[in-house]
């Protein structure tokens, strides 16, 4: 048995979800620690269904059929990843994908049907997802009380750091394959802003200036002159998906519920704290928030999961602009579902959907708040940001926001992504009711989309397309 495998279980804790134990199985906890659901919603460990053996599939899976694919387009021959030690594993968007918060990985196409796999140096939590596990290192784990005992042990050899033990005998196994063209984990020219939806990932600039270095001369002359970015390679991969991975994405929307809260409310005695519900539109298109807040009949409730109305004494149905207000919101539903396709970019997307959305009368817009200065203000305005959702960046993105290359990243079969969007439509009762300072109703959606070859699809019931009447 290698070194990497004889001590995988002490690598990484595995843990239960509460109450879930025996339906749901074991989990992950360490990659995936500090990943929240705007990066990893599938994978998150508020999602039962996402077990060591579900996500162990998924990871073989994309190796089996996302890997070959993305490099052979790329033309690259060897890809290079370094995940760095003591950098919390946070900061390296693929430690999932790999399994992985420290290590060098090394993927080459050797003209088989498959990629070879190496754990060049580290350990992994999914070992027989690789075709070799390394387990000749003077230095394994990148532990400081290692590397001082080594020194103690080997008085005569002299490192200038720790660090370049992660390298030995890599200008060998470089060699033995001779790729021509060698896809290493930095940026070149692409932008880190909006890149993810947090600050702490590393998008396709994972390693330091030292960590170049180092590589570059273990490669030597003639194999580091044949490095180059793979940050198109990263985004190739982090944007593709396999069926397995639409199967989770949709178990995530399962776990909603505030239809739930809302069937407990009772007028005039729950507050908004009981529902957990920040903020409520009065009868006067006012709005009132604090969890000490009593829920008034004539109140419009609602949050990204889910909308819900007290009926006021004497209605039976919906006012009428409310009810406008939800036949707006289910024809632009209607706009995306029928126009979001495999195989434009977001952006051809964005201005194909703002297109049908002013030819059925809606004015969109570029901004996430009612625009007044428009030629037609009377116009229900729509705002778009459907990004991508599940994988730690927001490409590719049908929205006006973050960097152009968000925008031009092709969609591609079972792209998974937030059908995220904000509807202002005026209401004039509102503003009559407040010396004509103008009131809007206003709504923010967020559930799920996948795109499959027929178009955009919803995997889970979607909240949105619903308004709870409350009695």
């Amino acid at each position: 048995m290698s070194k990497a495998k004889a001590i995988l279980p002490l690598l990484f804790t595995l843990f239960f979800v509460e109450g879930t134990t025996a339906q749901y199985g074991e989990q992950y906890e360490d990659v995936m620690a500090n990943i929240g659901d705007a990066n990893y919603g599938i994978f998150d460990d508020g999602n039962p269904y996402a077990t060591v053996d579900m996500l162990n599939h998924v990871r073989r899976e994309r190796f089996y059929l996302v890997l070959p694919q993305v490099m052979r387009e790329r033309t690259v021959d060897m890809w290079i990843h370094v995940i760095r030690p003591w950098a919390w594993g946070g900061t390296d968007p693929l430690r999932y994908e790999f399994g992985t918060k420290s290590a060098v990985l090394i993927f080459t196409d050797r003209g088989d049907d498959q990629i070879e796999r190496v754990v060049f140096q580290g350990e992994v939590q999914d070992p027989d997802a690789y075709d070799i596990v390394g387990e000749e290192y003077k230095y394994l784990s990148q532990q400081d009380y290692e590397f001082m005992n080594y020194a103690v042990e080997n008085p005569g050899e002299e490192y200038e750091s720790e660090l370049d033990f992660r390298f030995e005998g890599l200008h060998e196994f470089v060699a033995e394959r001779n790729p021509k063209l060698i896809a290493v984990n930095y940026l070149e020219t692409l932008s880190f802003a909006e890149g993810s939806e947090t600050f702490t990932m590393a998008m396709g600039d994972g390693i330091s200036y030292t960590d170049y270095v180092q590589i570059a001369k273990a490669l030597g002359d003639t194999y580091s002159s044949r490095m180059v970015s793979a940050e198109h390679l990263i985004l190739d991969y982090l944007s593709r998906r396999v069926a397995s991975e639409v199967v989770l994405y949709g178990t995530s929307g399962l776990q909603r519920g505030t239809g739930r809260r809302f069937a407990d409310i009772v007028p005039g005695v729950t507050t908004l704290g009981d529902i957990n519900i920040g903020s409520v539109i009065n009868k006067d298109g006012n709005e009132r928030r604090g969890a000490d807040y009593v829920i008034q009949r004539g109140d419009l409730i609602g949050d990204w999961e889910g909308q819900a109305y007290v009926l006021r004494k004497g209605e039976t149905d919906l006012p009428q602009h409310i009810r406008k207000f939800w036949e707006d919101n289910k024809r632009v539903r209607g706009i995306l579902r029928e126009n979001i396709k495999v195989g434009l970019t977001g952006g051809e997307t964005l201005d194909l959907l703002a297109r049908e959305l002013e030819e059925a009368g809606f004015l969109y817009t570029d901004y996430q708040e009612y625009n007044k200065y428009v030629d037609h203000p009377e116009k229900t305005q729509v705002h778009l940001d459907l990004h991508a959702e599940g994988k730690g960046i927001l490409a590719p993105r049908i929205s006006p926001m973050g960097p152009k290359w968000h925008w031009n990243m092709k969609i591609q079969l079972f792209h998974t992504f937030a059908i995220e969007y904000m509807i202002y439509m005026p209401v004039p009762e509102w503003a009559r009711a407040n010396n004509f300072t103008g009131r809007q109703m206003y709504a923010a959606f967020h559930d799920g989309g996948v795109v499959t070859s027929r178009g955009m699809e919803i995997p889970y019931p979607d909240q949105p397309t619903k308004i709870q009447i409350i009695q």
